[in-house]
């Protein structure tokens, strides 16, 4: 790790109250010192009000706090200035620290040295980045459960676990006069049969934990006219998308972020799918095509008040091959319903549909209620441990893998120095979540997707 010493704003661009411009590394109080005049003794953690001079010119008025290593964030010594948040003053700021010994920050290059130094783990690190992302209040719990160490500590007792079997497997090696193998095969088995179900479980939440971190998509989608973009306004109890009674209104899609028991959705209002002339209208239907393709869930509308189309059948097609499946829904409740429409739709989907009216508000909480179900396979969300990174679920079922197979070998009765290969495995695929077993490379890729000044 280079020890020199990095600068960067660790506030949003704009104008604001304050900006905070933060130094990490070994001059970090000599840079600032430059920088920054106070009459106060610095103090560690003690906060000092001065002013930001350029020579002798005032840039800004200031508050400065001096963290020395090891007891700050990074684990170096480090110094923030809280100047006002103008964009001109902060950039004269950073300006003067640069050209007075810090070098710019690369992306994550705080939380790398934190890291880096010991203060958090790769899992922590990551939960730092997924924190800052968070799209909805239940992410940014989970994100903060995760930076407090929960997922360390379940993986290090994980580890912990796996390592006393793999000392008792050692000594009966070790001693095999002792004929002690069977005997400690016995009193493995039941453990890392738990070992392993562990890591099933954890892995199997990760649908649930990319729910919470990413959020879900969810295409709103049938043929002109059938109520999509009035159910668009009615979540969002405001215009976001023009209703009007002329089919192929909307013509591109009109998307809206919406929080549903914690779960971040993003609706996407889409063009109605039909055969037409219009070429820009037929833009929008491909768009619509594309959309529907990728998103998380489609929410499939058709006229209950009406007996159902062709349109209506290749709107099912389409949306059938949406990544986490499709709901189908009858709108317009409020209308008598046309006969023996219900049961034309069931037979359609393959499901029982939903009766919504965009106008009255009916169907639309039990709706909401479907898509966060379908979205995070269970009637809610688990208030346990669940895994938010493809990275560590991939940790886990390689883990498992590795451990299943070392059951499955002392089932066979091999010999314990072949089991101990795959309990090995398994313990330095477990590590690579906390970053005890990853290479360089890994780490870098991790950190450079992360903000600046952070």
């Amino acid at each position: 790790m280079r020890e020199d010493t990095i600068c960067a704003v660790a506030t949003a661009a704009g104008s604001a109250g304050i900006s905070i411009l933060r130094l990490s590394g070994k001059d970090a109080l000599a840079v600032a010192r430059r920088v920054f005049f106070t009459g106060a003794k610095l103090r560690p953690r003690y906060f000092a009000l001065g002013k930001v001079m350029d020579g002798g010119a005032l840039i800004d008025q200031a508050l400065g706090v001096y963290f020395a290593a090891p007891a700050s964030y990074t684990g170096e010594d480090v110094f923030e200035i809280h100047c006002h948040g103008g964009q001109i003053a902060t950039q004269l700021t950073l300006e003067l620290l640069l050209k007075n010994g810090a070098r710019p920050a690369e992306p994550g290059e705080f939380t790398k040295r934190a890291f880096l130094n010991g203060k958090i783990d790769l899992s922590e690190a990551e939960a730092v980045a997924d924190h800052i992302g968070s799209l909805s209040e239940e992410g940014a719990k989970r994100a903060a459960r995760q930076m407090s160490g929960e997922l360390s500590e379940k993986i290090r007792a994980m580890q912990d676990a796996l390592s006393d079997i793999l000392a008792e497997m050692e000594a009966g090696i070790e001693y095999p006069e002792e004929d002690l193998e069977d005997q400690i095969a016995g009193e493995a088995l039941p453990r890392l049969r738990a070992l392993c179900a562990q890591a099933e479980a954890l892995a199997q939440s990760f649908r649930q934990g990319r729910a919470v971190r990413e959020g879900i998509e969810v295409a709103l989608c049938g043929k002109p006219n059938v109520g999509k973009s009035s159910l668009l306004n009615a979540i969002f109890g405001e215009e976001r998308a023009i209703v009007s009674n002329i089919p192929g209104t909307t013509r591109d899609i009109v998307s809206g972020h919406y929080t549903h028991r914690g779960l971040a959705l993003r609706f996407l209002d889409t063009a109605g799918l039909r055969q037409t002339d219009d070429a820009v209208e037929r833009m929008g239907v491909e768009r619509s095509h594309a959309a529907i393709q990728n998103a998380g869930i489609a929410v499939v509308l058709m006229d209950g008040s009406a007996p159902l189309s062709e349109e209506d059948e290749q709107a099912v097609r389409l949306a059938k091959n949406s990544p986490a499946g499709m709901i189908a829904v009858l709108s317009k409740s409020d209308l008598p319903q046309a006969a023996g429409v219900f049961r034309q739709a069931q037979e359609l989907a393959g499901q029982e549909p939903l009766c919504i009216s965009p106008k009255t508000g009916q169907g639309i909480p039990a709706l909401l209620d479907c898509i966060y179900q379908q979205a995070v396979g269970s009637a809610q969300l688990s208030e346990g441990l669940v895994i938010t990174s493809a990275r560590h679920a991939h940790a886990l079922r390689m883990a498992q893998a590795a451990l299943f197979e070392a059951i499955c070998g002392m089932e066979r009765g091999e010999d314990l120095d072949c089991i101990t290969i795959d309990l090995n495995d398994a313990w330095m695929r477990l590590g690579e979540i906390t970053g005890q077993t990853v290479g360089e490379e890994i780490i870098d890729r991790i950190f450079n997707k992360f903000c600046l000044g952070k």
